[in-house]
């Protein structure tokens, strides 16, 4: 059996606030899982309805590919549930800043979690998990898997997203945004030396033909959501703030461009700067010649339209962007084809499985194709990950499928 783990308590205002994950997991599955979680996310769908919650959509549903469950569906699994009185006590133990609570549960052990935690999977033998599956950080849960002998995976939508890309997700065996083993897994692969034009690599993934045009500002500088993981845990100490502050003693004679995210509950003023009203993180890339970033997933948006991109904080490309000109090509390769996953994969027990086997680079890249690829044949003779790539590669003009 597999475990799931999703974010319990309201540290963003509201409750269940993983709760589309919970239902596409139930949609997706295919076999009974052990949820992780409080009792919110069991509330009748009906009720998050009434509330107006933006999961019940059914846009939000199609886009997100899951169906609104039904108690039966519901029932047909396993629930260790966590109280909210933990959060309650975390909350006091933090002057009542959600947020603050929300960081110390990406970024270190909290004992009264971990029993919590322990409590949750008390009735599950370790011989009978497989492993669990989280959406964030959370060092309390790797200590009480650890010691019950269960790996961690950490998953997450990828930088690349539909409409405007092939759909991709983060699988991660040490963490997912901050400390994780994108870098080390290259260090260890056989891509030193792969050099294909960043054009083939961005046609292959890309939903358009996006072409590089001349931009109009040195340099754009990229906004997050505020009480994003990625900010509150791995950003260095950076915020949105002390961003445009940066940008402006280091940058102040350049024309700069500022794109807020479109998540953002605030909107920004004018300033020594240009705020963006592209329509797309694409055509904001497309205007600027260089980026910078706290840790976005538009950095690794704008290495693939060949923008150089300085990082800020810690991130899962950081290692391409810094990379040499001669080595980028190969590092962003690797990124694209190894570590990230086609988006659908990460919600297939049997695919979480083979990586659980530890599988070689080679045979997952060739997974991975044959997922892009709608299990169609990458080429005969294609035996590595090199040769896969080499011959799935659009050579010239746009072609996507």
């Amino acid at each position: 059996m597999i475990a799931a783990f999703l974010l319990p308590f309201p540290v963003r205002g509201y409750r269940a606030p993983y709760l589309w994950l919970y239902y596409r997991l139930l949609h997706s599955f295919g076999e009974r899982l052990s949820f992780i979680v409080t009792s919110d996310y069991l509330r009748p769908p009906e009720s998050w309805a009434a509330e107006g919650r933006w999961e019940m959509q059914e846009i939000s549903a199609h886009r997100l590919g899951y169906e609104i469950p039904t108690p039966q569906r519901m029932a047909e699994h396993d629930y260790g549930l966590l109280s909210d009185d933990v959060f309650a006590e975390l909350l006091s133990a933090h002057g009542g800043n959600p947020v603050a609570v929300f960081k110390a549960m990406l970024t270190r052990r909290i004992p009264l979690l971990e029993r919590a935690l322990a409590d949750a999977l008390s009735s599950h033998p370790a011989a009978k998990l497989d492993a669990i599956l989280t959406w964030c950080n959370c060092p309390s849960l790797n200590a009480v898997a650890e010691e019950r002998g269960i790996r961690v995976m950490h998953l997450e939508l990828g930088p690349l997203r539909w409409p405007d890309y092939r759909p991709t997700a983060y699988l991660d065996f040490t963490g997912v945004n901050g400390n994780t083993e994108a870098e080390l897994r290259y260090l260890r692969s056989g891509f030193r030396g792969a050099n294909w034009p960043t054009r083939r690599l961005r046609r292959f993934f890309a939903n358009q033909d996006v072409q590089p045009r001349p931009a109009d500002f040195d340099l754009g500088v990229v906004l997050q959501v505020e009480d994003d993981s990625n900010l509150i845990a791995f950003g260095n100490g950076f915020d949105n703030q002390s961003l445009l502050v940066h940008a402006q003693l280091n940058h102040s004679r350049q024309r700069r461009l500022v794109r807020t995210h479109p998540g953002s509950q605030f909107a920004l003023r004018p300033g020594p700067y240009v705020v963006d009203e592209s329509p797309n993180s694409i055509e904001f890339i497309q205007r600027c010649r260089r980026l910078l970033t706290i840790n976005s997933s538009v950095g690794l948006e704008a290495l693939l339209l060949d923008v150089s991109v300085k990082t800020l904080g810690d991130c899962s490309y950081r290692h391409v962007a810094e990379a040499e000109a001669h080595e980028q090509s190969g590092r962003l390769a690797h990124y694209l084809f190894a570590y990230l996953v086609p988006m659908d994969l990460i919600f297939s027990p049997a695919y979480l499985r083979f990586r659980l086997a530890n599988p070689g680079e080679d045979q997952i890249v060739l997974r991975h194709i044959a997922a892009y690829l709608g299990n169609r044949a990458v080429a005969e003779s294609a035996q590595t990950a090199m040769e896969a790539i080499a011959a799935v590669l659009p050579a010239d003009g746009f072609s996507a499928s």
